[in-house]
């Protein structure tokens, strides 16, 4: 047996090596998935802390790329056993990754303080702490592909086939690996576990790759003087240097597509976790398809540029359609009543999401590995070229996706984003027509891909705006942030004209109609604590919430703590409903992400208040664990309050047992009370104390709001329940599928059951 593939091995068959490749890719995607929640949760949910943890992310694998292009100069089992060395590395030093993070989690307040007012300074120390856990496994990681290549490869024909084969193989185990993590791992076995898995992959993957090394050599087969694919090219300076660009150029352009189509997906779905994993698994999908073309091409074609030439050009022309097709896809998207969960979420977007960004992402696809196999000449090169200009690739990438979220979505809106994403494909389509000649017909060619590009682009199919309006509703003011698009629309209802801010087009802040039912959201705490002098508030929206401070002159200094600066930017327009909060010397609006303010603080509170967040959108999830409730609580001054508001009608009755033994294990006199101040909308507040009452309570501001029960009968009901952490998050995974087929009759049972809470407490 142990012969019989020794024989197998020698004959260069790549199937064994294709499996071991799918596990990598696999792995690599749990790892960015689950270190990029993990590394949130000590640096901030923005944005721009996700940007250095991504940033860091694909930098080491950068480095890892160039490191793994030198090793791969080597014959192929040799090669081999180094990926399985570089597996095992990954497997090492991700496992100390978890150290890392425990011991940022301890460190960091002090750093945050350090830095508290100097963005900048904060930036720069994230992306290094970033680096210096994330650094080593990524380097081992960027190390793989280009060893892989140098093993897989056997013989010179083989260059297009198995290296476009080998990158799609490796992506479609990315796909599997965001998939597990954005449905399945967290809530199953926690995001620690997670990453304990995929270190077992990894270490499967190393074991297989060294017991296959042994007996790995080149296959004898006559070398041609010239591979086909490479006849007629530039010199080989030329082509090193073409195929170089054209890797970087690739790499921008498909990152920053990635960032605004993700933008304008999400946007137009639910913005939960399960939306943003499809968006990327259909991504990642349709660049492995991207890459299976190449596969079963670049080795009959006379040049690779062909490839290029038609992928470019036909890549900028699906990129220009794609926001039209997106238009139209949701106006006419089904409803499905009774389809939920994550096979809801499957059914509703997966469809839309491949019509808008399938074509596209294929036609891309193509490059990288034609870059390569324009690159490589032989099969002994194969590693370090792939090495070399997946490396630049990688980096240029970082570049497109820093500029996609940070400039052309704040500056230009993601639909002129993805015009100008697309005009760099047909720029790259033209060069390409120009690599495979220099005639005269050539450059007519090219001047022709620029002219039809520039005449498409007139049509401007790409330009929408990226929210719906409903009948009657008016478009006012529309801020695309680095984190979310942020909208002021108006609508007449009789003779009274209603403003409302909106996230995403789809979930309403805040409204001027809602004065009443928002202040009281701010007047509770205030009111059970009596003299508050200190006062924080996690979520801003429209300001009504902070404006309750206007009625307790005892406020000395209030912080209102908002995560999306379009948001601060448009409560102004509502100056009247909010009292003039904004010109309010005692309040300090602050752009940051509440938590980890909290976190990173020292200051304490008399009262704290957690605004309405809608639980499934992804991340809101971790404002409702157990971790950020105790880190409150220790941020509360003795006698200090905090009121933590919900919506009903976002929440299953399950979901609020979770809450409640959640809130009850870190407040053990926890109180639930009922907001009836617009009794078609009721609200829920989980009431918290630290330590008896410092001051008189102001019962007669209180309003239409009533104590349903105590922390007795509260803990009774929910006790049983599983609790919603850190590393289990099962809210936001609970609340990402229930919300899609959510029913009067559920919110009716919330309702019912809050009433005998009340019953139960009154015997």
């Amino acid at each position: 047996m142990d012969s019989a593939r020794l024989r197998l091995a020698a004959r260069g068959l790549a199937w064994p090596l294709y499996a071991i490749f799918f596990v990598s890719g696999c792995a690599g995607l749990v790892y960015q998935v689950m270190w990029t929640r993990s590394f949130g949760l000590v640096f901030g949910s923005t944005t721009r802390a996700a940007a250095v943890v991504l940033a860091a992310f694909f930098l080491g694998m950068a480095a890892g790329n160039r490191v793994g292009a030198r090793l791969a100069a080597a014959p192929r089992d040799t090669a081999l056993r180094r990926y399985a060395w570089a597996e095992l590395a990954i497997a090492a030093s991700a496992l100390l990754v978890l150290a890392w993070l425990r011991l940022y989690h301890e460190i960091f307040p002090v750093l945050y303080r350090a830095t508290e007012g100097l963005p900048a300074q904060l930036t720069a120390l994230q992306l290094a702490l970033t680096a210096a856990a994330l650094g080593p496994p990524c380097l081992a990681m960027g190390a793989t592909l280009p060893l892989m290549a140098r093993a897989v490869v056997a013989r010179d024909e083989h260059l297009g086939r198995r290296l476009g084969f080998a990158y799609a193989v490796n992506t479609a185990g990315g796909v599997i690996g965001v998939l597990l993590s954005g449905f399945w791992l967290p809530v199953a076995i926690g995001v620690r576990g997670a990453s304990l898995l995929a270190a077992g992959l990894n270490l499967a993957a190393a074991l297989a790759a060294l017991a296959w090394a042994r007996g790995l050599g080149e296959e004898p087969a006559p070398r041609s003087p010239e591979p086909a694919a490479t006849r007629g090219e530039p010199t080989r300076g030329g082509v090193a240097n073409a195929s170089a660009w054209l890797a970087a150029a690739s790499g921008l352009g498909t990152l920053a597509l990635e960032v605004l189509y993700t933008r304008l997906l999400v946007t137009a779905m639910d913005s939960s976790v399960f939306s943003f994993a499809l968006v990327l698994a259909t991504f990642l999908v349709s660049l492995a398809l991207g890459s299976l073309l190449a596969s079963a091409t670049l080795d009959r074609l006379r040049s690779p540029w062909l490839l290029v030439a038609a992928g470019a050009s036909l890549g900028a022309i699906a990129i220009l359609a794609s926001p039209w097709l997106l238009v139209r896809a949701w106006e006419s998207a089904p409803t499905l009543p009774g389809v939920g969960g994550p096979l809801g979420a499957a059914v509703l977007l997966l469809p839309i999401s491949f019509l808008v960004m399938g074509p596209p992402a294929l036609l891309v696809g193509t490059l990288l590995p034609a870059a390569w196999r324009a690159g490589a000449r032989h099969a002994a090169e194969a590693g370090t070229v792939v090495g070399r200009l997946t490396s630049l690739n990688t980096l240029a990438g970082v570049v497109g996706s820093l500029l996609a979220g940070f400039l052309l979505i704040p500056a230009l809106g993601a639909s002129r984003g993805i015009l100008l994403v697309a005009a760099l494909y047909a720029l790259l389509g033209a060069v390409a027509v120009l690599q495979l000649g220099r005639s005269a017909a050539a450059r007519a060619a090219a001047l022709g891909v620029a002219l039809g590009f520039a005449a498409l682009a007139g049509l401007r199919s790409w330009e929408i705006v990226p929210l719906r309006l409903a009948p009657g509703e008016r478009l006012l003011r529309l801020e695309e942030g680095e984190g979310a698009t942020v909208s002021l629309t108006e609508r007449t209802r009789g003779e009274v004209r209603v403003r409302t801010l909106s996230l995403n087009g789809r979930y309403v802040l805040g409204a001027s109609s809602g004065v009443l039912v928002h202040r009281s959201q701010g007047e509770l705490a205030l009111a059970l604590h009596g003299e508050p002098r200190e006062v924080a508030f996690i979520g801003v929206a429209t300001g009504m919430s902070a404006s309750a401070i206007r009625s307790h002159p005892s406020v000395q200094r209030a912080v209102a703590l908002e995560l999306f600066p379009g948001v601060l930017k448009l409560a102004r327009e509502f100056r009247e409903e909010n009292a003039g909060v904004f010109e309010d010397p005692r309040v300090e609006f602050v752009l940051a992400d509440g938590r980890n303010h909290l976190f990173g603080t020292d200051r304490r509170f008399d009262v704290i208040v957690g605004d309405l967040f809608v639980p499934w959108h992804a991340g809101t999830g971790y404002l409702y664990t157990e971790e950020h409730f105790a880190n409150v609580r220790e941020r509360l001054a003795d006698g200090g309050v905090f009121v933590q508001w919900l919506q009903i009608d976002q929440l299953s009755v399950a979901e609020l047992r979770t809450l409640a033994t959640t809130f009850g294990d870190v407040f053990e006199d926890a109180e639930l009370w009922l907001n009836q101040t617009q009794p078609s909308r009721p609200l829920l507040g989980l009431v918290g104390h630290r330590g008896r009452p410092a001051s008189r309570p102001q019962p007669e501001k209180i309003g239409a709001m009533i104590r349903v029960c105590g922390a007795p009968v509260l803990r009774a009901w929910s006790a049983s329940a599983p609790r919603n952490t850190d590393d289990f998050p099962r809210i936001e995974f609970s609340a990402a599928s229930s919300h899609l087929t959510r029913t009067a009759a559920e919110t009716r049972a919330v309702l019912a059951a809050i009433r005998q809470l009340g019953v139960d407490q009154a015997r």
